[in-house]
């Protein structure tokens, strides 16, 4: 039995996949996706864990072309006939209903789980101001496709007056959109809808604005990882603003040191592990809020591929183990 890992070039998160196999005395090969699309017809005994594609590219709507053709890939793959013996950690088609945010959240709403609410589908921002009156909480702006804050708009109409504020990643710079890695804040109405009609281009949703609990005075969610029918890690992202994803300077905490009941921690376990298996997925990184007053929890999104996690990553590398270790007792 072989392990392969695929990218388009090396990274970290291949580099400590590797480098769990090796302490486990078990040979992880790296493969391009150029490769694996050569080879995958000819292979046999062989799992294969597929990452996200390495670019550096900051323009928002070239990265946006460049992802799509990152899904047309993924969907090519799924459609190959593959030998009994190979098999994927997680599908080419889960990777791909993970990737779409609107038919994930509808799948999981379908299935019974807690996800913030749809508020709709805007066509520009005209649509968007229509569907946000004011003195609503406010939404968030995300493209459809993809993950991470990259793209993502926080966006809110103050009550009784046409005052507008929006906190995201994005940067008009030069006649172009950028994906920076900071936070900025902009209440001019033009500002917001230069960079919300570039967003609603690549095919956007609305979300409502849920108020995220707090801790020491910082805003928190949460990035839950699990496999099958486990939980390897939870990290809490806290940050002062509202977005709170950690290549973004924001703060890491101990999930183990969150002030909430076991009520609150169990409803956590609980609903991520069945956001994994409602997208098809075997190894998920789920993103989940707990609402301000109440804690509610609220499933925002699942990645297929949101295992990366530095605070692990450095400590233990417990997460990668965990899937090698299941992996070898699968095969």
């Amino acid at each position: 039995m072989q392990v392969v890992v695929v990218s388009n070039r090396p990274s970290r998160r291949t580099e400590f996949f590797c480098r769990a196999g090796a302490e486990l005395g078990l040979s992880v090969h790296f493969m391009t996706y150029e490769e694996l699309s050569e080879r995958l017809s000819d292979m046999e005994d062989t799992v294969i864990k597929l990452e996200p594609v390495v670019s550096e590219e900051s323009d928002f709507l070239r990265y946006a072309r460049f992802d799509k053709d990152y899904r047309e890939m993924l969907r090519m793959l799924g459609e190959r006939p593959l030998s009994g013996s190979v098999r994927f950690l997680n599908t080419p088609a889960s990777l791909l209903l993970a990737a779409d945010k609107l038919r994930s959240k509808e799948r999981m709403q379908d299935g019974g789980l807690r996800v913030t609410p749809l508020m709709g589908i805007p066509r520009s921002f005209d649509e968007l101001k229509a569907l946000l009156p004011a003195g609503q909480k406010g939404c968030f702006l995300k493209p459809r496709y993809g993950s991470g804050a990259g793209g993502i708009m926080a966006i809110r109409r103050r009550d009784k007056s046409s005052e507008w504020v929006s906190y995201t990643t994005l940067q008009a710079v030069d006649g172009h959109i950028h994906n920076t890695k900071c936070i900025h804040r902009l209440t001019q109405e033009a500002s917001i809808a230069l960079l919300a009609e570039a967003v609603i281009r690549t095919e956007a949703i609305m979300e409502e604005w849920i108020p995220k609990a707090d801790w020491d005075g910082e805003n928190y969610d949460l990035r839950v990882v699990s496999r099958g029918t486990e939980v390897d890690y939870i990290v809490v992202r806290c940050s002062r603003g509202t977005i709170t994803n950690l290549h973004l300077n924001n703060r890491a905490r101990s999930w183990d040191d969150l002030p909430v009941s076991d009520v609150v921690r169990q409803a956590v376990v609980s609903q991520s592990i069945r956001a994994g298996q409602i997208v098809g997925l075997h190894s998920a990184g789920v993103d989940l809020l707990l609402e301000k007053r109440s804690h509610t929890p609220f499933i925002v999104e699942v990645n297929g591929q949101g295992d990366h996690i530095y605070q692990d990553m450095f400590a233990r590398n417990s997460i990668y183990t965990n899937q090698l270790k299941e992996i070898i007792k699968l095969c």
